[in-house]
């Protein structure tokens, strides 16, 4: 019920804002700062799911965590949504998401709140050698000398598969 009530709220305002930016500028110069902030953000948002992708794929190369970058590719795909849905409001929303400081900023808090909720942790994680996590023994690789920690600061598990099926004919 909440929600349904926050939508017609935020209908309200959009139209409302709408119409005045419409009565100040005109009908062609409203559907002109439309169509000038979808080619903006269209642009942006190819430019910033890139370097997003491009992070998330190195955290993942890397081995660490990669709770920020997931949710700054979160944010630039609802600021894509955002600049599909028509008016002012939306626009300004989703290109106030596409300022990297900005976006960077929300996605270390919720990854933050999802390490606190349980969903995520930080700390030691588990690199599974040949899944294109760093090898831990690639010391030279790494430059890593007496007292310095490869960059993936992961744990080794050895350990084998056990088939317990009983044998049948």
């Amino acid at each position: 019920m909440r929600i349904l009530l926050a939508l017609a709220v935020y209908l309200a305002v959009e139209i409302t804002v709408l119409v005045l930016v419409g009565q100040a500028v005109g009908f062609w110069g409203l559907l002109g700062v439309l169509l000038l902030s979808a080619v903006v953000g269209a642009w942006a948002i190819k430019r910033e799911g890139r370097r997003s992708m491009t992070e998330l794929v190195e955290a993942a190369r890397r081995g660490r965590p990669a709770e920020a970058e997931v949710a700054d590719g979160m944010y630039v795909a609802l600021a894509g949504v955002l600049l599909v849905v028509p008016g002012l409001l939306s626009t300004l929303a989703a290109l106030v998401l596409l300022v990297p400081p900005v976006r960077r900023a929300l996605a270390r808090r919720a990854a933050d709140r999802a390490v606190r909720a349980g969903s995520a942790r930080r700390g030691p994680v588990v690199t599974v050698v040949g899944a294109g996590g760093p090898a831990p023994w690639d010391a030279a690789r790494w430059n890593a000398g007496p007292g310095r920690v490869p960059p993936s600061r992961g744990m080794v598990i050895e350990g084998g598969t056990v088939d317990e099926r009983p044998d049948t004919p």
